[in-house]
């Protein structure tokens, strides 16, 4: 039987980490790795540990914070002995059995994708590699949005794992914004990250800068799907800055990738339907209406719930 270790990083999570660790606590092996926590983390790591008589099984690490997840997930990786590795954030948790993971790590090659929903309702939902072997071939890239040197695989069983917000980004709340500049100004191939920083942007409702970065982002990516939800987060931001005409033609570009995109539907039929005054136009929003009813966002990167 593959043995299974369960990997964190974390830095001031003593408000998080047991809820965390107890939805995994039948994993084989527990790596956490602080990054300079200065509540009592730690504190609550071991005491967790001697309560559930698993202190064998937890294997400590320390890593001096250099706003680079990748680096130090690789670091937390490299201290890792099972034959799988399950990588999971303090403020994330296992729902359902953990022997999902287990047979997800039977059944794929490399990497198995998790079905991961977000804590708020309605949920938004996307599917992200968080189980793969413990292997030289598989790595972390990227300072911040990290992802693996290997694609995802779909499982027939596939593990849960919600997602929410810790109370420590508190602490620094700038620190993606930071990093994503930092990484976009000095690293030619930062494309991905273009996606997320222009992204962060529009977050922040900074929607100039969001659809100047975006457009850059969208001439030079080559992940279709994702195109996809830049063009429609363009055109979101094009909505916001009464750019009518340039908000519609974003929103067609992510529908010419996929079209089974229900939000971009949805948000096209309020876009094609503006000029309430024109039964043209109310038509127009009728007919997005209905593409919108049967689209079943297929090959959607994150299925978040419909804002018109």
């Amino acid at each position: 039987m593959n043995r299974i270790s369960v990997v964190l990083i974390v830095r001031n999570e003593e408000v998080l980490l047991t809820r965390c660790l107890d939805s995994v606590r039948e994993a084989d092996e527990f790596v956490v790795v602080d990054t300079g926590s200065t509540d009592t983390t730690m504190d609550v790591l071991r005491a967790w540990a001697e309560a559930r008589g698993l202190t064998d099984r937890v294997r400590i690490g320390f890593f001096a914070w250099c706003d680079d997840f990748s680096a130090a997930r690789n670091y937390a990786k490299s201290l890792a002995t099972g034959d799988w590795i399950l990588t999971i954030d303090a403020d994330e948790y296992l729902v359902g059995p953990f022997d999902d993971v287990r047979q997800a790590a039977v059944q794929a090659f490399m990497a198995a994708n998790v079905r991961m929903p977000s804590e708020s309702e309605p949920p938004t939902v996307h599917y992200f590699p968080k189980l793969f072997r413990n292997s030289e071939q598989i790595w972390w890239n990227g300072a911040i949005h990290n992802h693996l040197s290997v694609n995802g695989e779909d499982t027939a069983s596939v593990p849960t794992i919600v997602y929410g917000f810790s109370p420590a980004h508190a602490i620094d709340p700038g620190r993606t914004l930071r990093i994503l500049e930092r990484e976009v100004a000095t690293r030619p191939d930062a494309v991905r990250e273009m996606f997320y920083l222009g992204r962060e942007y529009y977050y922040r409702r900074q929607y100039e800068r969001s659809v100047i970065v975006l457009g850059r982002y969208v001439q030079q990516s080559e992940q279709r799907y994702e195109k996809a939800d830049a063009f429609y987060i363009m055109a979101r931001g094009f909505h916001a800055l009464s750019q009518w005409s340039d908000a519609r033609d974003a929103c067609v570009q992510a529908l010419i990738i996929n079209p089974h995109f229900k939000e971009a539907c949805w948000f096209m039929a309020v876009l094609a339907g503006m000029k309430h005054d024109d039964p043209r136009f109310v038509a127009n929003g009728k007919q997005w209406m209905r593409m919108a009813e049967t689209a079943d966002n297929r090959n959607v990167m994150f299925v978040r719930p419909v804002e018109l």
